[in-house]
């Protein structure tokens, strides 16, 4: 027991010490008064109790002096023990609300993307997850963007922690060990990677996904055990580049990048195969000719896992054979989404668990 708690016992027993003797006091001043309705002990300290608890029954009253003095004590007692009580009630319940907004209940998403760091990149990041469905836990050291993370986003799929960064322990209620990805978003490169170091000693699982503005510590990071490193100036020169030289394919890729918002929008995605799929075992031509008639998805790669990495296949070998585990990378249109995740038996995304 602390020693704030041990303070209030120490309190509240003295104060039921004090209530019981001043108790004893009434059966003593009453007994024998003419009138008077309190014969024993036990007749005192019923009438106490209806007394402080407001019950008041009326079957028991003092008739002495002393012991109306004593009933006023505990009238007033009362009002200030039921006024004690509301309000101790109020502040556990506003205390409560409070730890469930800032996030200190935790959560329990699984297979979710873990946003570490907000700023105005993390926010592009996230309005792209959001049209793609996913679970995003926040996590913020900005107690005032808690309320507007969840004004624009709302709270279906969305959880927000405010919390120091570098405070590790408090990532625990993000419920980082089954996320499938963690996204690190700091503007500083270097904050970054002494970030990154200590955070894949206190949860290996999840692959991480770092932006950086210097693109010539890509390399660092993935020695560090990074999964992802998105260079975030490399990737805005070679569109610029692109659109200098072929801007009709800068468009396409910037369409593709982004997830269909519009029922016509094209958008890229990625698929677990499951034993639900119906191309399990199946060639990879076979699927792609199959996939293009039959639904007008264009089959662009397969992801395999060779030696413990995924290995991106783009427009894989004729003879490759989609197995289970494996990932198809597609891209259909947005307004088909749906009957895609029916026909793969699976939402598009990264999963960190086995869930054939």
């Amino acid at each position: 027991m602390d020693k704030k708690y041990r303070k209030y016992t120490f309190w509240g027993l003295i104060t039921i010490a004090i209530f019981l003797l001043i108790d004893f006091v009434l059966f003593i001043v009453e007994d024998g008064v003419e009138g008077s309705n309190i014969y024993s002990y036990n007749d005192a300290f019923w009438y106490m109790i209806v007394t402080i608890t407001s019950v008041g029954y009326g079957d028991i009253v003092p008739v002495s002096t002393i012991g109306k003095i004593i009933g006023y004590f505990y009238v007033f007692s009362s009002l200030f023990i039921l006024g004690v009580l509301i309000s101790s009630m109020s502040t556990n319940i506003s205390k409560m609300i409070l730890e469930k907004k800032l996030g200190y209940r935790g959560t329990d998403f699984t297979n979710h993307i873990v946003c570490i760091g907000w700023n105005d990149f993390s926010k592009m990041v996230v309005d792209e997850l959001i049209q793609a469905s996913r679970q995003i836990a926040i996590v913020t050291n900005n107690k005032d963007e808690v309320d507007f993370i969840y004004e624009e986003y709302g709270n279906d799929g969305i959880f927000v922690l405010y919390a120091e960064y570098h405070n590790l322990d408090s990532l625990l209620k993000t419920n980082p060990n089954e996320a499938s990805e963690i996204f690190l978003g700091f503007p500083d490169d270097t904050e970054s990677l002494i970030y990154v170091i200590n955070l894949i000693k206190k949860f290996p699982n999840p692959n991480i996904v770092v932006s950086i503005e210097n693109y010539k510590l890509r390399d660092t990071f993935l020695t560090a055990g990074v999964r992802h490193v998105v260079a975030r100036n490399e990737i805005a020169s070679k569109l610029v580049a692109s659109y200098v030289f072929e801007p009709d394919v800068a468009d396409l890729n910037i369409d593709l990048m982004g997830s269909a918002i519009h029922g016509e929008d094209f958008d890229n995605q990625q698929y677990l195969v499951t034993k639900k799929n119906p191309y399990l075992n199946k060639n990879y031509d076979d699927a792609f000719v199959a996939l293009k008639l039959k639904y007008n998805i264009v089959l662009l790669g397969i992801v395999k896992k060779e030696n413990g990495v995924d290995t991106l296949h783009v427009n894989a070998r004729s003879e490759t054979i989609i197995e289970l585990n494996d990932y198809l990378i597609i891209m259909v249109a947005g307004k088909v989404k749906k009957r895609v995740e029916k026909i793969f038996g699976i939402k598009e995304g990264k999963f960190n668990v086995n869930l054939n």
